[in-house]
């Protein structure tokens, strides 16, 4: 028999670690229920509804409510009675949408596009838990009232300041860098295993930094708030201070001149990569500088476009000694792939980049430019993919990247519509194709190498 703690400490794991709740309420003519995304503090649930909806105005009736979470598994989930409380309009709660929009930033651009909600909060009074995660457990009860939430408090699961620190560099987003570094050696014709180690740790640091900047930076010039999309939102959501992810920034930035040294030892001070390495810091840390940066005046684009291609170039380098075109083309259709990740990214903030005072190249066109842009970016890709191979500089063997062009003809009739969930996530979705892309433009250069190997 599990014991309060272990109760409810079972409890808030399974509520901390989902994100939606199917909510039940009453009305005259029977029941209604509904999906919400919602989070959680201290064994309390906070969701935001539709003024319109069924659900708030059954809760103005009756605010008795019942409620399911689960993540679609009939082995871990919470059913529980409570009474909702009606908090008030959205923006009168910053408080409250910054817990829920950290957890589900899907919901920003529901929110956006319907401003007339209600914060509303969930005091659970009687739960069954259901967890068969680590073995059989009979389902169990917990009874709430003041000495259990108390004792809930203590037991509570939070983010550690490490974990915060993580968040705040967006690692999910370092695939591209990572296939431009192993593209680059591929194409090099040879491998030390050391200069790639050092390259791959050094380039993934500088992304790293580059990413804690630019959220900071953006967050001083008022381009990240709690509505916009893209950032880590640790500085949004008022989880770290700026000054943590400053400091968080230069400790990268510190790491990555240590790794970029020691490949300055190891190719015997060659000052050209003195030159690939300053090349990479300007255009990544002065991308969102204060007061310029390359994306507050429409140059976005190009130093992302330049800053991919050049981590190929210095794979490449560190491998052979030789500057050469042959990894900055190489990589310059997966690059145009992360322009489309930018531009799926733009095309969705125009309205409120203008608001915060700068002009992206997506802002400096027009919302209908965009899109043609975006196609064009996307679609330009495989082009220069097969005029690459045709041209020699790719092995044939690179033209199973095709085999993601279906998805990009998808992505690109979505840029073409007005659902705001599709155009919301664009930059996500892009970003998978990216990776796909990349991931077969490596496979098929590993099997070009492995095939001439053999007798």
């Amino acid at each position: 028999m599990l014991t309060l703690e272990e109760r409810l400490r079972r409890f808030a794991e399974i509520l901390s670690s989902n994100n939606t709740v199917t909510i039940t309420t009453r009305n005259g003519d029977g029941v209604w229920s509904a999906k919400a995304y919602y989070a959680d503090r201290d064994g309390y649930i906070y969701v935001i509804l539709e003024n319109a909806g069924h659900t708030l105005q059954n809760i103005h009736r009756n605010p008795e409510v019942f409620f399911v979470i689960e993540n679609g598994e009939p082995t871990r989930f919470i059913q529980g009675e409570g009474v909702a409380e009606i908090l008030g309009p959205t923006e009168e709660h910053p408080e409250e949408r910054s817990l829920i929009t950290a957890r589900n930033f899907p919901i920003v651009p529901f929110l956006k596009a319907n401003p007339k909600t209600t914060v509303v909060r969930i005091r659970p009074k009687r739960v069954f838990v259901t967890d068969l995660s680590r073995g059989f457990l009979p389902r169990f009860e917990i009874d709430f009232n003041g000495e259990t939430f108390k004792k809930l408090k203590e037991v509570y699961p939070r983010p550690s300041r490490l974990q915060l620190y993580v968040r705040a560099t967006r690692p999910w987003v370092i695939y591209a860098t990572v296939s431009a570094v192993i593209v680059g050696t591929l194409l090099a014709g040879r491998f030390d295993p050391l200069r790639f180690l050092l390259t791959l740790v050094g380039a993934v640091l500088v992304h790293l930094a580059v990413n804690a900047s630019s959220d900071l930076f953006d967050y001083l010039k008022g381009a990240d708030r709690w509505d916009t999309l893209g950032s880590s939102r640790v500085l949004v959501d008022r989880l770290l201070r700026p000054k943590e992810v400053l400091l968080l920034s230069l400790a990268l930035y510190a790491a990555a001149l240590s790794v970029g040294l020691a490949l300055w030892y190891l190719m015997g001070y060659d000052v050209r990569l003195l030159y690939l390495i300053g090349a990479g810091f300007v255009l990544g840390f002065f991308y969102a500088f204060i007061p310029v940066g390359w994306k507050y005046i429409a140059l976005g684009d190009v130093a992302v476009f330049l800053a991919w291609t050049l981590i190929a170039v210095g794979a490449y380098f560190v491998q052979t000694g030789n500057l050469d075109w042959k990894p900055f083309l190489g990589f310059a259709p997966a690059a145009l792939l992360i322009v489309a990740i930018l531009q799926g990214n733009n095309m969705r903030d125009i309205a409120d980049d203008v608001k915060s005072g700068y002009r992206t190249f997506a802002a400096l066109i027009g919302p209908n430019l965009s899109r043609y842009y975006y196609a064009l970016l996307v679609f330009s890709a495989y082009v220069l993919l097969v005029l690459l191979v045709i041209l020699k500089v790719l092995t044939p063997w690179s033209l199973l990247a095709l085999i993601t062009l279906p998805e990009a003809v998808k992505l690109v009739r979505w840029a073409f519509k007005p659902n705001y969930i599709q155009a919301g996530m664009l930059d996500l979705y892009t970003a998978q194709l990216q990776a796909k892309f990349a991931n077969a433009l490596i496979l098929g250069l590993l099997i070009d190498i492995l095939s001439r190997c053999m007798p």
